[in-house]
């Protein structure tokens, strides 16, 4: 240990007087008004609930202050959230001042690798001097003075996975950062929150203030970045065959980006012939009622993930049930769309709701406008007015998974509801007439290193459609890029007969043929047309500048012509025939 800590300070001392510091984010309290609450006046901070204003914000107080006039107070159920923006690579120091009243319970706070989700380590004070870390499983005491003010100060190096927290200028412990609370091994090497919790040891009520809180980039972060050509996919397609067009993701960072394609289907008048009805769900078995204690409104939600729809895209979402009971005489039903995979868990934009008056038992609800299902992740759920101490709710006695069972009290979605480990009972039924993804995308995730890139192959098929047939698309291009989380890019697919290079490139595409009366020509940009006979006799020539031309053939006898046409790319000869 002594081998560490002193690592540790030869390391701190050449970051002090060989690398520029920045500070990434500073708050004394002093600019707001004593009695305000800090996330409804700061929107940097956040509440566990993500209910800013409420009692799980901290006030703001000028009953203490390590600089003055104002400090953080953090007591009764505060519950104050600072995200630091997952920073996985950098070296940073989080640090602030705090003061424990001895006539208080003491006091709490932890640092997190999944924001909300995953400890990295918890710090628990006593209100008579002593605390201790609670990290990799173990708890490792120290001291600190109580009534005073003292400092706390976090050194994160994420590049080497090693932190320390010092004490009132002591260093109480250094160890690998991704250790969590209880284990050496299975976390995040990523620091994504700091949690300012009205806790304290044996499960108390803490009181205590913070002020000047402070991170410091002591070492710059290595930065990926995600550049996506190009913005939009557009091709032409005889019915019944296959293409392929590249997408082209560069990085020009200095660090490795992850990336994810989700593909999601334009449709606008989804086929609602019945086919027989699906149902989605985890569980239909009514077994553990669940509640909160108190008067609360809540969401509930069940997540199906894009890979469990595929057979599905063009179905509706048509009816959700879920058991209630009828104590609760205000609730919706809710749909949501799909969060950013690489940046968020659970449920994502609000698509769809319905006000319903439950009853007991099962309820179900025919959506008034059913749910098209698009090919992305999809969120069934309801909304509770929950009166005080009952319990409403139902969930199975089987293991959940990542999907099976989440829910929000404010604006922040929690895996799994309270301590349960259980399955919401909330159930989908679908129906319709599915299409047949026309859309291939290989690889649909991946990893770009620095100054790198990636052509991901986009295939079309054109299997069952029509000619004259216009299909759309959209691919979700999502990456670990902090600055450019999401670039969608439009595609289209147009059917008619074509002819495509040794390339599988589109060039042109001409058609009816046969035709009776006229020829409609299109390319990239058409700059001639020449139509001959067998014979080798030219019968037409005409110079254009444009993408889409109409010939007029009614005046050419019945018979088999050569139609060359000269692009901006070269020339392309066509046989076509008319009758």
């Amino acid at each position: 240990m002594k081998k560490l800590i002193s690592f540790l300070f030869l390391l701190l001392a050449a970051v002090s007087f060989g690398v520029a510091q920045t500070v990434v984010f500073s708050d004394n309290f002093d600019t707001y008004t004593a009695g305000s609450y800090l996330a409804q006046s700061n929107s940097a901070w956040t509440t566990w609930g993500g209910y800013p204003g409420t009692a799980e914000d901290g006030v703001i107080t000028n009953a203490q202050a390590a600089s003055l006039p104002n400090s953080l107070l953090i007591s009764g159920v505060a519950d104050q959230v600072y995200p630091f923006g997952n920073y996985t690579t950098g070296h940073y120091t989080v640090s602030f001042n705090m003061y424990i009243p001895s006539t208080g319970n003491g006091a709490y706070f932890n640092i997190q690798h999944v924001l909300l989700q995953q400890w990295a380590y918890e710090c628990y004070f006593y209100n008579n001097g002593t605390g201790y870390l609670k990290v990799g499983g173990s708890d490792i005491n120290f001291t600190y003075p109580s009534n005073t003010w003292f400092p706390v100060l976090m050194d994160v190096d994420l590049d080497n996975d090693l932190t320390s927290l010092s004490i009132n200028n002591v260093v109480v412990n250094s160890w690998p950062f991704h250790y969590t609370g209880e284990a050496t091994s299975g976390g995040a090497n990523k620091l994504a929150g700091i949690d300012l919790y009205a806790g304290a040891p044996n499960d108390l009520a803490g009181t205590y203030y913070v002020d000047d809180f402070t991170v410091t980039e002591m070492s710059a972060a290595l930065i990926g970045e995600f550049v996506v050509s190009p913005t939009t996919l557009s091709t032409t397609l005889a019915p019944n065959t296959t293409g392929a067009l590249s997408i082209d993701f560069s990085n020009p960072g200095t660090n490795v980006t992850d990336y994810k394609i989700v593909t999601t289907y334009d449709i606008p008048n989804p086929d609602n012939t019945s086919t027989g009805e699906d149902i989605l769900m985890y569980t239909n078995q009514v077994e553990t009622p669940i509640g909160f204690t108190s008067a609360i409104q809540y969401d509930l939600a069940v997540g199906f993930p894009a890979d469990m729809l595929q057979t599905h895209i063009g179905k509706t979402l048509r009816t959700i049930a879920i058991p209630l009971t009828s104590e609760v005489t205000n609730a919706k039903i809710r749909v949501w769309g799909m969060s950013n995979p690489l940046w968020a868990e659970g449920p994502g934009e609000l698509l769809y709701e319905q006000t319903f008056t439950p009853t007991d038992d099962w309820n179900y609800i025919n959506l008034s406008t059913p749910v098209v299902i698009d090919g992305s992740d999809l969120w069934i759920g309801v909304w509770i007015d929950q009166p005080d101490s009952i319990f409403p709710i139902f969930m199975d006695a089987s293991s959940a998974n990542d999907y099976s069972a989440w829910y929000r009290t404010g604006t922040t979605w929690h895996k799994k509801f309270t301590n349960y480990e259980y399955n919401l009972c909330i159930v989908g039924y679908i129906d319709g007439t599915p299409i047949t993804p026309w859309l291939s995308v290989s690889p649909s995730t991946g990893t770009i290193n620095a100054e790198g890139s990636q052509s991901p192959t986009v295939t079309f098929n054109s299997q069952g459609m029509a000619l004259g047939e216009t299909h759309t698309a959209k691919l979700h291009c999502y990456s670990t890029d902090f600055n450019n989380k999401e670039v969608v890019v439009p595609v289209s697919l147009s059917i008619t007969n074509v002819e495509v290079d040794e390339h599988n490139r589109i060039a042109v595409s001409l058609y009816p043929n046969p035709t009776a009366d006229q020829m409609q020509i299109s390319a990239d940009r058409i700059l001639r047309v020449e139509v001959f006979n067998l014979a080798g006799q030219k019968m037409m020539d005409n110079e254009y500048s444009d993408s889409h031309v109409v010939l007029d053939a009614s005046h050419l006898t019945a018979g088999t012509y050569m139609v060359t046409v000269t692009t901006n790319t070269g020339k392309t000869t066509k046989k076509v025939i008319v009758r």
